[in-house]
């Protein structure tokens, strides 16, 4: 009697330790499931006008197999605003497993156009040169400025203060005559320290001079607005040195 006793105890604690077991395992394959839910796999960029999908994620780097709950938001915009076309960069954990990353680039306003080719955005901080960028781009160029690349730190804003004065002015411009913007091709500094705007058609030469800018851009405007069917590129010279005078010739 005892020996079945015994026999039915040893069945029922195998049986018990079986199931333990198969618990354990189960357990275990569901919680490993469960923690695979928050692992990282839905990473969405927006904002991106210059650089591509592809350049964000090699800086961001391998982050395959990261529990969202590890992926520190502060460390990974210090990344992504760490490259100089990304002004700001905005990233949200969405539970389980997908983190949101906008993007606010810099916006180039001009390429200069030294040995080495640079852009330059409206707070004339220094851009990187992007080769597929600048093929496209519709953009005045600045030339004639201090060539020397140490005035030019990327991701920094430029130490030539007449590069400055140069954004400056095609800043104004953009906002107050964009069309007139638009058709700028270069903006540059002449012999005597002038600046100088060359227009993209015939190609028309703008002098602006030294001082007083902004008062005559707006002349400038005013002029093109009263010249009804003409068009500024219809004058070879618009010369704007001398007060509030516009002095302009026409092409022979």
């Amino acid at each position: 009697m005892k020996k079945k006793v015994k026999l039915s105890m040893l069945k029922i604690r195998i049986f018990l330790a079986t199931t333990a077991l198969t618990l354990a395992i189960l357990l275990s394959l569901t919680w490993s499931n469960y923690r695979n839910i928050f692992d990282l796999n839905n990473i969405t960029i927006s904002g991106n006008l210059i650089l591509d999908e592809k350049d964000y994620f090699e800086i961001i780097g391998e982050v395959e197999n990261i529990q969202i709950s590890h992926f520190k938001l502060k460390d990974f915009s210090k990344k992504l605003e760490g490259n100089a076309f990304v002004k700001a960069a905005r990233i949200s954990k969405h539970f389980p497993n997908k983190i949101k990353i906008d993007i606010v680039e810099r916006k180039p306003i001009a390429i200069i156009n030294n040995k080495k080719q640079f852009l330059i955005d409206r707070e004339a901080v220094i851009l990187p040169n992007n080769d597929s960028f600048i093929e496209n781009a519709l953009i005045p160029m600045l030339s004639g400025f201090n060539p020397a690349n140490d005035l030019y730190p990327e991701g920094k804003t430029t130490f030539s203060i007449k590069v400055k004065e140069a954004i400056e002015i095609l800043d104004f411009i953009q906002q107050n005559f964009n069309k007139f913007f638009n058709e700028i091709s270069e903006l540059t500094i002449n012999k005597d320290d002038e600046f100088e705007i060359i227009l993209s058609e015939q190609p028309t030469r703008v002098i602006l001079g030294k001082s007083d800018i902004h008062v005559k851009i707006n002349i400038l405007k005013k002029f093109g607005e009263a010249l009804g069917q003409r068009q500024l590129t219809d004058y070879q010279l618009l010369d704007m040195r001398y007060g509030k005078q516009l002095v302009a010739r026409e092409w022979i």
